[in-house]
């Protein structure tokens, strides 16, 4: 079978045509059925006039189970596609969902996963977890005209070998003449047994992809039996049916369960150690899924194919994922579990000197990860000397070697990519900060509601026991947890809050973060030593002052350069506020305890930021509005003057950005623009 797309196509399905044979099956439930499949060994084939094979004992069972009427239909791909396309009460089996093909069908599955791996000779330990580790196999075996050929070439392979017959391939595989064969778990087994071998005299090394293969019903058919076939099969996955008949027949492979699992190699989050899947957001996943009776169904590949098995297909749970901008409604979003900086590497000794995002601008190039949540950052900001590579280790070979001046790698993994290249840490130096953010798991949309729901309160209780705590310290001691420890979803935060900050200006994103820290603080602090000690032990730490020895010492959180804390409370009357009272502030601690309800000053007209003249502006109920998102302060952002203490207390104008704690409780800080009448 010459040109089967090992890396992308082969679980398209378009396979060889078939013998034209029905199968009858069912009695009258529902309306009659006319299903389609082809001839694809081991999935669905004739023994001796009889059609068997995985997919079509699943679908035997689900037609017994559903009652439904059914004729299936062994015949050419063409023609099955043809009739689920226009003709109402057709299905056919075993078809991928892809962005094209989602909405022109409807669903049932998964009920087979197709992986494109590279498999070696039981034994000879590789040390492979990467694509770029296979350029240092001694040699790669091929088929001439396969696309696997194609794509390693152009992947930049020069070890490989080429072959007429899978066969061929297979034998210098099995003798010890190559390292490595790329082949489909489905063929492989029968590659194998044709050799005189089977699946336990390989061992699968790295996954190249994976496609997920369904049921699909024509548009025409009732929804209600397509939902009851659905719910008929994850019977069959509860109830270790479907398990049973896929060992049967793929005895080396994991079967898809109701929930699919999809990472990358991302040391420390998420890689693979010892033949499996590991990473503290791994164990996080695990954790949870461990709490619901999930089965462990893991998956590793390259963050491109896992990114969009959970962009296309539903209940794919996908980590770790950035929540930027661009995919807030891409995904529905679990977390956050982890958290990191978008930093600009150079080369040591480059000379390159960064004061502020623009400069990043004027370099040749820049080195980024294909579809990485900072390369899509780049990219909505407008930069256009991006250079993106599928591979993070390829951008430092091309920092080394001066095809990019700069590369946006985050603080967490960037040792490892660097290692994994050849280079260490002292071959490269930083430049600046793109951003800071935290990462989460990213349920498909699609996904059941109540499966959401279950996740998020799954990881809230490992938060809560501690567990998620004991995980993420085993992999990076020392790290400050207090913000990740708080819980997303509360009531305190608004949608969307604290997530996305990459998409502002880095002053407005740095403030935002900054108050974030706080407010994430401030809530785990409640949430362990109750809400009055909780927002004592808070204040305590806002009121440090930039003078006290500790804050000198660069140890006080709350204090950094202009950024500084101020919590205020507000006293309600009828609905209404009628006090707002000082509780904590980082550079005036003589206004704590006092009321500044009334407090105004006369603000002068900025028509540069839309600002007009204004005699009696009333600073903090104007913050407070920000606060609760009120009187059009919609993102929590707002302009007032203010004494700036690093130009001696002069007046500056300044943007806050406030959020509320409790209902009558907020906290803020702000930056500084420039000085009043300048």
């Amino acid at each position: 079978m010459k040109k089967i797309a090992y890396f992308s196509l082969i679980m398209s399905f378009i396979f060889l045509a078939g013998t034209v044979t029905t199968v009858q099956a069912g009695p009258v439930k529902h309306e009659k059925l006319r299903i389609y499949t082809d001839s694809f060994e081991p999935l669905n084939y004739l023994d001796n006039g009889r059609l068997t094979g995985l997919s079509a004992e699943v679908v035997q069972e689900l037609i017994k189970r559903t009652g439904t009427k059914a004729d299936i239909k062994v015949a050419a791909w063409e023609e099955g596609y043809k009739a689920v396309m226009n003709k109402p009460g057709a299905a056919l089996f075993s078809m991928a969902m892809t962005p094209e093909r989602k909405e022109m069908f409807q669903w049932v599955g998964p009920i087979v996963i197709q992986d494109t791996n590279f498999y070696a000779k039981k034994g000879t330990n590789t040390g492979i977890v990467r694509l770029e580790d296979a350029k240092k196999a001694s040699k790669i075996v091929v088929v001439k005209d396969y696309a696997s050929e194609e794509q390693l070439k152009k992947a930049g392979f020069t070890n490989l070998e080429t072959v007429i017959t899978e066969d061929a391939a297979i034998k210098k595989l099995l003798s010890g003449e190559a390292e490595l064969f790329p082949s489909g778990n489905i063929t492989m087994p029968s590659l194998l047994k044709n050799n005189g071998a089977t699946m336990s005299d390989v061992e699968k090394v790295l996954n190249l992809s994976t496609n997920m293969g369904y049921i699909a019903f024509s548009k025409g058919t009732s929804p209600k039996l397509v939902a009851m076939w659905q719910k008929k099969l994850d019977e069959m996955k509860n109830d270790g049916t479907f398990r049973k008949i896929y060992v049967k027949w793929l005895p080396a492979e994991t079967p898809p369960e109701i929930i699919q699992m999809v990472t990358e190699e991302y040391p420390p989050v998420t890689f693979m150690k010892d033949g499996k899947v590991t990473g503290f957001v791994t164990e996080i996943v695990r954790e949870i899924s461990k709490r619901q009776g999930i089965p462990d169904n893991v998956r590793l590949t390259s963050w491109d194919e896992a990114y969009n098995l959970a962009l296309i297909n539903p209940n794919v749970v996908l980590f770790s994922c950035e929540r930027t901008e661009k995919r807030e409604k891409l995904f529905n979003w679990v977390g956050p579990v982890g958290k990191n900086s978008s930093i600009f590497y150079a080369k040591k000794g480059s000379g390159i000197k960064m004061e502020s995002l623009e400069d990043a601008r004027k370099v040749a190039a820049i080195g980024t990860v294909t579809s990485w949540f900072n390369e899509q950052d780049l990219m909505n900001r407008g930069f256009t000397n991006l250079v993106s590579s599928q591979l993070p280790a390829d951008n430092v070979k091309k920092l080394m070697n001066g095809e990019v001046q700069l590369c946006v790698f985050t603080d967490i993994t960037v040792g490892d990519i660097v290692k994994s290249a050849g280079y260490s840490m002292d071959d490269l130096e930083p430049v600046a900060t793109l951003s800071s953010s935290y990462f989460y798991i990213a349920l498909s949309l699609g996904t059941p509601q109540e499966t959401i729901d279950k996740w998020k309160s799954a990881l809230d209780s490992i938060k809560t026991d501690g567990t998620f705590e004991k995980i993420y310290l085993n992999y990076i001691p020392g790290a400050d947890m207090t913000d990740l420890l708080s819980v997303e979803g509360s009531s305190s935060y608004y949608p969307g809050e604290c997530s996305g900050m990459s998409k502002l200006p880095p002053k407005e994103n740095e403030l935002m973060e900054f108050v974030c820290s706080a407010k994430a603080l401030a809530l785990a602090n409640m949430k362990k030593l109750g809400k009055e000690a909780g927002l004592a032990a808070t204040f305590k730490e806002f009121d440090k002052q930039a003078s006290d020895p500790e804050c000198k010492a660069g140890k006080c959180r709350f204090q950094k350069g202009e950024l500084y804390m101020y919590a205020y409370e507000n006293e309600m009357k009828d609905g209404r506020v009628v006090k707002i009272k000082c509780l904590a502030h980082g550079a005036k601690p003589d206004m704590i305890g006092k009321d500044f309800f009334n407090a105004g000053f006369a603000m002068k007209a900025y028509p540069q930021y839309g600002i007009k003249e204004q005699k009696d502006a009333k600073f903090f109920q104007m913050v407070s509005d920000a606060a609760y998102r009120k009187k059009g302060y919609s993102d929590g952002f707002v302009l007032f003057i203010w004494p700036n203490p690093e130009d001696g207390n002069r007046i500056w104008l300044k943007k806050g950005y406030s959020t509320k704690l409790t209902d009558t409780i907020w906290i803020g800080s702000g930056i500084y623009i420039e000085k009043a009448g300048q």
